[in-house]
């Protein structure tokens, strides 16, 4: 049995992203422990105790630096044999800590790489340059991307054989089909409304699908955290005031029955400027729903143009909104044919016992080492 510590961000990562994997390692008879932001975490029934700190939210060596050596603290305390470090500004504390107090087996997850097309030359260069240096100081990498896992190689200097694919995945039986449409046509999104997701471009280009067809709705599933470097929230509800929308978006906010949210939708729109393996793309697609997305890595993993989906490049507001118009002319056939494309691709490749599987079994094979 190993001692591992799970390293995340925050409480809402933890709850919503990590909770399959950590039972899964508990399962297999490891001692696992974790360690977030916020207090707001899942009741493992005592069998995972779960650490709170604060992580920094700027570039600020000042803020870095305190953390990695509150970190340590607990390292030195609890002596793990594994840390699994997940989110960039976490897995950097984590990482630098993990190294300087010997942690055995030091792993890193990537949930996208952090240096992307959306950056400017010279933020790409520094960030490629940083996980470069931390490459040096990590045992293992766990990427869901392929396309990730490639650039690390390439790009990081990470050796092929201490990288390893893992992709994603999702409770395909909690989302699956379940077909609650009426007579408006439905553009459905989820996610954090942060700067990041492109959720401006969605507003503006489902304006456009709107003023030729008013009987469209935009819905947005999700909102701010108040963990959220940069909440977008007040922005997107500026510009829907703006475009005089108020009558045809409707903003959730934060809500755990996904679901049947989506169950009313008829297209699924991920406008991301960076993803690593974007979960919400999957769940909209397990449940039938085609979907349109940026072509930048991870998304264009998932939806295969003109089968289960279409892929617009990112930032152009009006190659989305013709998407969104031609995906509202379809026939009830080519829908069909879109919707159970999608739906068997995700259930075929991105269940989540599958993914869960996979992150074991490299775990354990390191634990072995």
């Amino acid at each position: 049995m190993a001692k591992i510590l799970q390293i995340c961000n925050t409480d809402f990562y933890l709850t919503k992203f990590l909770s399959p994997l950590i039972l899964a390692l508990v399962r297999e008879g490891h001692h696992v422990e974790c360690l977030c932001e916020g207090s707001n975490v899942p009741d493992f029934g005592g069998d995972v105790i779960v650490h709170e700190m604060k992580f920094p939210k700027s570039a600020s060596p000042l803020e870095f630096l305190h953390s990695i050596s509150e970190m340590r603290k607990l390292l030195r305390e609890k002596q793990y044999t594994c840390v699994n470090s997940h989110n960039r500004n976490t897995s950097i504390v984590g990482r630098i800590a993990s190294w300087q107090e010997k942690v055995p087996v030091k792993i890193y997850t990537v949930h996208g790489a952090y240096f992307h097309e959306d950056q400017s030359p010279l933020q790409r260069f520094a960030s490629i340059m940083l996980e470069r240096l931390l490459a040096k100081i990590t045992d293992f990498t766990l990427s869901q991307s392929h396309e990730d896992s490639l650039l690390l190689m390439e790009r990081a200097g990470v050796k092929a054989e201490l990288v390893k694919t893992i992709g994603n995945g999702i409770d395909t039986s909690r989302f699956k089909p379940n077909n609650q449409r009426d007579k408006i046509y439905r553009v459905g999104a989820t996610g954090r409304l942060v700067k990041g997701k492109g959720f401006m471009d969605l507003i503006n280009g489902f304006a456009q699908l709107h003023q030729k067809h008013p009987n469209s709705e935009l819905l947005l599933i999700g909102g701010n955290i108040k963990n959220d470097i940069v909440p977008f929230q007040q922005h997107l509800l500026a510009r829907i005031k703006e475009l005089k929308l108020e009558d045809a978006v409707v903003v959730t906010g934060m809500v755990d029955n996904v679901e049947d949210y989506l169950a009313t939708c008829d297209v699924f729109v991920l406008p991301s400027y960076r993803e690593g393996m974007p979960r919400a793309l999957l769940e909209a697609m397990s449940m039938g729903i085609p979907a349109i997305t940026t072509n930048i890595r991870g998304c264009r993993e998932i939806v295969i143009e003109g089968e289960n989906g279409y892929i617009y490049t990112p930032h152009d507001v009006n190659a989305l909104a013709q998407l969104l118009n031609h995906t509202y002319k379809q026939t009830v056939e080519e829908r069909k044919f879109f919707a159970e494309n999608a739906r068997s691709h995700i259930a075929h490749n991105f269940d989540e016992k599958y993914y869960v599987n996979r992150q074991v079994y490299y775990i354990n094979n390191l634990l072995q080492l």
